[in-house]
Order: C-alpha cells, then structure tokens, then sequence
C-alpha cells in the first residue's frame, strides 16, 4: 500500500500503522529522504468528544482516536471540543502527559471558549 504522499516532492511512500507508541512514525521520503509523518498541510481537524452522553472513559478513547486520526492525515492542530467539566480536565491531564512524551507539540484553551483545546501536533 502506497498511500502517504511527500508533501515536498509529491512521491508516495508506504503508509505504517500508527499506534500511540510510535508517533510520529519514522518514514522517509524514497526520493527527497524527507521525514513524511511531521509533514502537514496546515490545517486543523476538528470533533466534539463530550456533548453525546460520552463518559469519561469513552472521551478519553475518543481524544486517543483523534491523536492517531491527526498523525494519519496532514492537519497541523487539532480542535478538541471538551466542554467545562470533568472531561475537561482529564483531557488537559492527558495531554501534559503526550505532550511529555513527544505526541505534540503544544496544547491550550480556546480563547475565550474554555471548552475547546487547540493541540498543535506538528511544527
């Protein structure tokens, strides 16, 4: 399967499986030598993984689903909308920890909505 396109040459490589333990993968570009995984296209994916009756263990699936949904595609940020709860702050707590360990760059509030997390995954 060659599905994961050089964003600075245009060749396709092979696509890996992307689990939280391998982000970012380390796949290079055969003709440019590029690091394809950290490429993006600027944008941001955005979901809402608290407004559907969701527990907290289900959010937090479902902030682990987004993570590699990010790595698989080219968005640079993603958007998490949390609400002002309890699943808030759990996901705050989850993402200083990925953040530790080199999952993303960077995370913050929305400002002025509380309720959504803008995580920076790429550079």
């Amino acid at each position: 399967m060659r599905d994961r396109e050089c964003l600075h040459c245009g060749m396709y490589t092979d696509a890996v499986r992307i689990t939280l333990e391998q982000i970012p993968p380390d796949v290079h570009c055969p003709k440019c030598d590029a690091s394809v995984y950290p490429q993006h296209d600027g944008s941001c994916l955005t979901r809402d993984i608290a407004h559907h009756h969701e527990t907290v263990v289900r959010a937090m699936a479902k902030l682990d689903t987004m993570i590699i949904d990010g790595w698989r595609g080219y968005s640079r940020h993603l958007r998490i909308i949390v609400g002002g709860g309890l699943i808030r702050e759990q996901v705050l707590g989850q993402l200083h920890y990925y953040q530790g360990q080199g999952l993303l760059v960077d995370y913050r509030e929305e400002n002025p909505n509380r309720g959504a997390i803008v995580v920076q995954l790429r550079n």
